[in-house]
């Protein structure tokens, strides 16, 4: 112990005693060290810690399928997944929630709309989940119109009661109506989102046991203890063949997907993280290289030193040791900043990942994630130390102290700090080609049609409350009085209300083309609209017309295509006035341009777009579309008077501009690109640092032969190409090398590609070609030294 405090001692001193090379290569570690800290923190939250529940691996979705394959997901209506419940054997129990639930919470300073969901009592025992106060819903509150209970957040409890203990039992208005408020859920129970409110679904028990037409019900059930997937699957299976009786002919294949929670929570996202960590870990061994160069350098400065330690009988594993000691001295330190800089980062990340990442309110930087990071830093401490340590443990003895200390490079020395260099140099260029295949992709992305002009859109969102405009007749009379008061406001240019937005997402809606052959289960996109919607978004009408003030309940159900719908059906022959059953045989009346209502990257579908004035179910929420022209926020307050005007009870929520929204949906793919690029910018700063300081180690171990070459009558033009063709080679073995790689590895980036292959000409060549010019420029400075070399100086020093 005595020795190994005396080498840690020693290898301090030597540390301080070299200041400029101790920071830089502590900066370079703690990139690397970092940035992989701080992914890795994400990777724990959202991949490796379990889910917040009891027993979270018992846990699992359930989704309906119709391919037969057990792959689709898709809601259930009531009566189909009640009988599976009633005849599984494997499931303690299964619970049902729906979503998209919202309410007007009234009663306070002032009304709010909060985001919530429908849930049957089995739910909350599902997931085992205890009330911060009060109690969940018993087994007979399982219809809304009947028990009028609710269950809010904790969020909401502090925010809008001041974490009153007494509120279980008080009553709350929502929408108008009167519900006792039975307990309040604690912060950890995000399921199934974020939201704040719970009410019992609002269907009968007798529509649970007939309702086959309306599909919205989710499930999740937990396994019993000892039952795996694969036994729930076999389980399910063996109803669907008992019932498959029963099934209509388009129903035949009808069965259960189940995905364990934690899968169905993560996602596809868990590809992109995976990603992400490889990425990191490409710059942490990019920093490992550099700093093994750095190590060799001094090692190799240091070679008279250690000669005289072997020479006065140091064994050969002694001073490898004192030389891995400061290599992890480094490396520990280099982690300390690491972890200060992964904090920082996750700060970031918490605050941009909240909308496109689950579980993104965990991340944090906790024990596990201190413990990889010293495991990380003891592994960069072997990986970048135990070359220069095997260097330095084996001095020539006669040659070093022949030489009366005048330094001096083996040709295995600069092989191997070659070989590192052009490392350096490959793994960059995995990186920018990675980086540069995002970047087209999502330029390729932001260039699509949207089918709509989102500039100077201005959207904002209402539920009307049942109990106050219980009649379709009722809703349309107070969204066409707000839409008069709006488009007479100064700076608005025309506005127009709508169910479901672009990019925002949409339902499907089965339908029929009457008179012509349909397919089974056709569904299209649907959206209910007011006149003017196509003109307030930008959306070109390419046949027919627009719906009209006269298209209502009492006039010719009609309705409207976009493009898709017809090329698919009406190829050959005019669409105007085809019929398509909709649930109601609607005539068409006009023919609109594509748009996207899932997001860029989908597959456009045929879509449908109905008179919100014969919408034919009571739908009491909507969003306000409104042109202007100036900035669209400037006009909110405005807005919000003119609604206040008319229901003083009624709040607005989600006021965003279509540009907002446009860019929220590529947050993720924007995120990815930035994280790529940033990881590549660091790698290729440090390849750059890498190839000068081999080349400019170089020209002084040369500084001798130049010298004689310049007596010679060497000019500084050949001098120069002397030393830039050694930058040349390294660059282009490393390019090769990096190619090779590059055409293997990028291949795992395929989900995350946009209308661009993995193996992109264009990209590959000019990232190649821009690495090569930054390699050639980090050479030029040593060389430009090297064209300055006094012939007399460089002999006078021998």
């Amino acid at each position: 112990m005595g020795t190994i405090f005396s080498d840690i001692r020693y290898g301090m001193r030597s540390l301080l005693k070299r200041p400029a090379f101790t920071l830089i290569a502590v900066v370079t570690l703690a990139l690397g060290i970092g940035v992989n800290t701080a992914i890795f923190s994400v990777v724990n939250a959202v991949m490796l810690r379990p889910l917040p529940y009891e027993n979270p691996g018992q846990l699992v979705r359930l989704w309906s399928d119709l391919s037969g394959q057990r792959t689709d997901q898709h809601e259930f209506c009531p009566a189909e997944i009640t009988e599976f419940r009633d005849q599984l054997t494997t499931f303690e129990e299964v619970g049902f929630f729906d979503q998209g639930l919202s309410a007007n919470l009234t009663g306070g300073t002032q009304p709010e709309r909060v985001n919530g969901s429908e849930a049957s009592p089995g739910l909350f025992n599902v997931l085992r989940v205890k009330p911060v106060i009060g109690r969940t819903f018993l087994p007979n509150e399982t219809d809304v119109k009947q028990s009028k209970v609710a269950l809010i957040s904790e969020a909401l409890w502090r925010r809008r009661f001041g974490a009153d203990r007494n509120l279980a039992g008080r009553t709350i208005q929502l929408d108008g109506e009167a519900f006792t408020l039975v307990g309040v859920l604690p912060e950890s129970f995000r399921f199934p989102e974020k939201v704040d409110l719970w009410l019992p679904f609002s269907f009968t028990a007798a529509d649970w046991q007939n309702d086959r037409q309306h599909y919205y019900v989710l499930a999740v059930g937990r396994l019993k203890p000892g039952v795996n997937v694969s036994q729930a699957k076999a389980d399910v299976e063996t109803i669907a063949q008992r019932l498959s009786p029963t099934f209509s002919a388009a129903r035949k294949k009808w069965g259960i997907t189940i995905i364990p929670m934690h899968e169905q929570v993560v996602g596809k996202v868990g590809t992109t993280l995976w990603i992400l960590f490889g990425a990191v870990g490409l710059v942490l061994l990019i920093a490992c290289v550099n700093v093994a160069n750095l190590m060799l350098t001094r090692t190799a400065d240091r070679h008279k030193e250690l000669a005289i330690r072997v020479a006065l009988g140091a064994g050969k594993g002694r001073v490898i040791r004192q030389l891995l000691f400061e290599s992890l001295l480094l490396a520990l330190i280099g982690g300390g900043a690491g972890v200060l800089l992964a904090v920082w980062i996750t700060k970031l990340f918490s605050a941009s990942l909240l909308e496109s990442l689950p579980r993104a309110e965990e991340v944090a930087v906790d024990g596990r994630v201190l413990v990889f990071t010293f495991a990380v830093s003891l592994l960069t401490a072997f990986i970048f130390g135990i070359a220069p340590a095997l260097q330095g443990s084996n001095p020539d003895l006669n040659q070093t102290l022949k030489e009366g200390g005048r330094r001096s490079s083996s040709g295995s020395r600069r092989s191997l700090r070659n070989v590192l260099v052009v490392s350096e140099i490959a793994l960059s260029l995995v990186l920018l080609i990675g980086a540069g295949l995002l970047m087209r992709s999502f330029v390729r992305l932001q260039n699509v049609n949207a089918g709509f002009d989102s500039h100077n859109v201005l959207t904002m969102e209402l539920t009307l409350p049942q109990i106050k405009y219980p009649k379709t007749s009722d809703q349309n009379a107070f969204v066409q009085q707000a839409l008069q008061r709006i488009e007479g406001l100064p700076g608005v240019k025309s506005v127009a209300a709508t169910i479901n937005l672009p990019l925002v997402g949409t339902w499907g809606m089965g339908y029929d083309v009457v008179g012509h052959q349909n397919e089974h289960n056709q569904v299209a996109d649907n959206a209910n609209i007011t006149p003017n919607y196509f003109r307030t978004m930008g959306i070109p009408i390419r046949q027919g017309r627009d719906f009209s003030e006269h298209d209502t309940t009492e006039g010719t159900p009609v309705i409207i295509i976009n493009e898709t719908f017809a090329r698919k059906h009406f190829a050959n022959e005019n669409p105007i006035g085809q019929v398509v059953d909709a649930g109601q045989k609607r005539v068409v009346v006009g023919v609109v341009g594509d748009v996207k209502p899932r997001g860029l990257d989908r597959e456009t579908r045929p879509q449908l777009y109905l008179p919100y004035a014969q919408k034919p179910t009571i739908a009491p929420f909507f969003t306000f579309t409104i042109r202007t022209e100036t900035e669209p926020l400037s006009v909110a307050a405005s807005v919000q008077k003119q609604i206040e005007s008319l229901d003083k009870d009624l709040p607005v929520a989600n006021i965003r501009t279509m540009d907002q929204i446009v860019s929220t949906s590529l947050e993720q793919r924007r995120l990815t690109m930035g994280l790529f690029i940033g990881f590549a910018v660091i790698a290729l700063l440090l390849a750059a640092i890498g190839v000068y300081g081999v080349v400019s180690y170089s020209v002084t171990q040369r500084t001798h032969e130049l010298g004689i070459r310049v007596a010679l009558g060497a000019r500084w033009s050949d001098v120069l190409r002397l030393i830039l063709k050694q930058g040349i080679a390294l660059a282009t073995t490393g390019v090769v090398v990096g190619v090779a790689a590059a055409l293997a590895l990028t291949r795992l980036m395929s989900s995350l590609l946009f209308q661009v292959g993995t193996t992109d000409l264009l990209t590959f060549v000019s990232v190649a070609g821009g690495l090569v010019v930054v390699v050639l420029l980090a050479c030029y400075v040593p060389a430009r030294r090297a064209t300055k070399v006094d012939p007399l100086e460089a002999l006078r020093s021998e």
